[in-house]
């Protein structure tokens, strides 16, 4: 049932992008698609680095980097980085063989299932603790005016510390004149978890961002790094950033949200800030986050 549950939940993800429509209008959004493109017809007045646009070469390369970057990465955060052999005595007297992982990092099912965080370090969890982690989220964000956004996120990492993780957003904005402007902004990144314990989680990566309206599609690298917290049953305090480029535009977002944990299901609500070449697009976001 779990496993059905968490494919469901990743192909929901994966699909959200194909059944999005993108209606052309002017405001915040347009203002901020313009911003990531050199060859607008309309360009901001403020001046902007020029260097040459190709959008069918370097997104279809770029797109088959990403794709095999993800594909990597999944499959290295479901295989452990290496094993070791220990043997020791049972009660009985025979003597018994295992391997472990080096430097283990286990996972629970989900936060505070043993009353405590959320890894499980050492070798005294072996077969208890899940060499995979499975994490995903849908949201509803809005700035309480014209701006709302409706958001995904999904996490895969395992034992080796490897992990890929995914965002994607769809904002919305009512028009002044009428109508409503749409734009689509998400990142994928390969990331490693550099610093882990029964209480916390430190990860950084490198990806790829990508924002895409009526006018077209635009990429850009990405670093990102993320923090989790278990303050005490049932808190989870989770904080991110993403710093990098989609097409000629910088782009920086910084989130964060305190969540209430009940077994697989976490219930959050917190803030989040994206500026895109000086186009701010923030607001108050809440949702629910599964654990598998």
């Amino acid at each position: 049932m779990v496993k059905t549950l968490a494919g469901c939940l990743i192909v929901t993800i994966a699909a959200l992008p194909l059944f999005t429509r993108h209606v052309h209008a002017e405001g915040l959004l347009s203002s901020a698609a313009s911003e990531s493109r050199t060859d607008d017809p309309n360009p901001p007045r403020k001046k902007k680095r020029s260097h040459e646009h190709d959008d069918c070469d370097d997104g279809d390369s770029l797109g088959a980097a990403l794709v095999e970057a993800g594909i990597v990465a999944l499959f290295s955060a479901m295989t452990p980085r290496r094993t070791t052999t220990t043997t020791y005595i049972t009660e009985t007297g025979p003597t018994v063989s295992r391997e472990i992982l080096d430097l283990p990092g286990y996972f629970s099912d989900y936060p505070y299932q043993h009353e405590f965080g959320y890894m499980l370090m050492g070798d005294e969890w072996y077969g208890i603790g899940k060499t995979s982690s499975i994490r995903g989220s849908v949201e509803y964000g809005s700035d309480f005016q014209d701006l709302s956004r409706v958001g995904t996120k999904l996490l895969v990492e395992g034992t080796s510390r490897w992990g890929i993780d995914m965002q994607w957003d769809e904002y919305f904005e009512n028009i002044a004149t009428g109508g409503t402007d749409q734009l689509t902004l998400g990142d994928i990144n390969l990331n490693y978890r550099i610093a882990q314990g029964y209480h916390s989680q430190l990860r950084f990566g490198l990806g790829a961002n990508m924002l895409e309206d009526s006018a077209g599609t635009e990429l850009g690298l990405n670093f990102t790094g993320g923090y989790d917290v278990y303050l005490g049953k049932p808190w989870i305090w989770s904080s991110e950033f993403d710093l990098g480029k989609v097409g000629s535009a910088d782009l920086f977002r910084f989130r964060t949200t305190l969540g209430m944990q009940w077994k697989r299901a976490e219930v959050f609500a917190g803030y989040q800030y994206t500026n895109l070449e000086g186009i701010e697009l923030d607001g108050f976001v809440s949702g629910m986050r599964f654990w598998f």
